[in-house]
């Protein structure tokens, strides 16, 4: 839940108000995946690696006050949970992806 939170959180503060954020969800046999797309300016290429580091921020021009912990914690969560968290960029906004392995079936004697 905190990190759906962040991540919408985020989109609101980042993205233009008029535009849509877009949560989906993909079932595999795996994995579940979530992603949140905003439509807001992206992340730069050279800081998509370092914006889950504790008090790293992306630097975007008249960028809303934060503290840069939000994603750190977001991927403390993930990792807690054991599963991951990616960011992509498009010209047309950030893309994150949570994943979550399904746990293995318990096996049970015959």
């Amino acid at each position: 839940e905190q990190v759906l939170f962040n991540l919408l959180d985020n989109a609101a503060k980042y993205a233009p108000s008029t535009s849509q954020i877009r949560i989906a969800a993909h079932d595999t046999q795996a994995a579940i995946e979530v992603t949140v797309r905003d439509h807001g300016p992206g992340i730069a290429a050279a800081e998509i690696d370092r914006i889950f580091d504790p008090f790293a921020r992306a630097s975007a021009d008249g960028r809303p006050a934060g503290t840069g912990l939000g994603l750190a914690i977001c991927r403390g969560f993930m990792t807690a949970m054991g599963g991951s968290i990616t960011a992509a960029s498009r010209a047309d906004g950030a893309i994150f992806t949570l994943t979550l392995k399904r746990p293995a079936a318990a096996k049970h004697p015959a």
